[in-house]
């Protein structure tokens, strides 16, 4: 059987007065330093999701925005491929017009030119005709 004597006794208290000042002294401050890194973990892990939420929200911005800018740039080419043709259907235009106006006038000088070189023509033949009949008849016509 277990004999119950005074060393059993201070034994007992010697390990109840251990539990207690350990207790106070590593169990109570290591538990706060584990109860306070989990609080501080905890809320890294809010924070780190609350930021996941912002980022993810930035994103969907930033993703709309550049929709719209790259929907703005396409009707801006549009708009200036519009323009650019506009402009050039113009330039042939002008160029049209002017190379008719051209022709135009370069047809009014050749007439004109022609009309000339008729006229200087049938001056010289005039002459020629009078200087052949002139040789033939051997005198003068005037």
């Amino acid at each position: 059987m277990i004999d119950l004597n005074l060393t059993l006794i201070i034994q007992l208290v010697i390990v109840l007065v251990l539990m207690v000042i350990l207790s106070q002294m590593a169990f109570k401050p290591f538990l706060r330093l584990i109860y306070a890194r989990r609080e501080w973990v905890n809320d890294m892990e809010k924070k780190t999701r609350e930021l996941k939420e912002r980022l993810e929200e930035m994103v969907e911005k930033y993703q709309e925005a550049l929709a719209l800018a790259q929907a703005r740039g396409t009707a801006i080419r549009e708009e200036i491929r519009k323009e650019s043709l506009q402009r050039e259907m113009e330039i042939l235009k002008e160029a049209r017009e002017e190379a008719n106006l051209l022709l135009q006038e370069m047809k009014a000088k050749i007439a004109e030119e022609t009309e000339m070189a008729r006229g200087q023509l049938q001056e010289r033949a005039k002459e020629l005709s009078r200087n052949i009949v002139e040789r033939i008849l051997g005198r003068s016509l005037s």
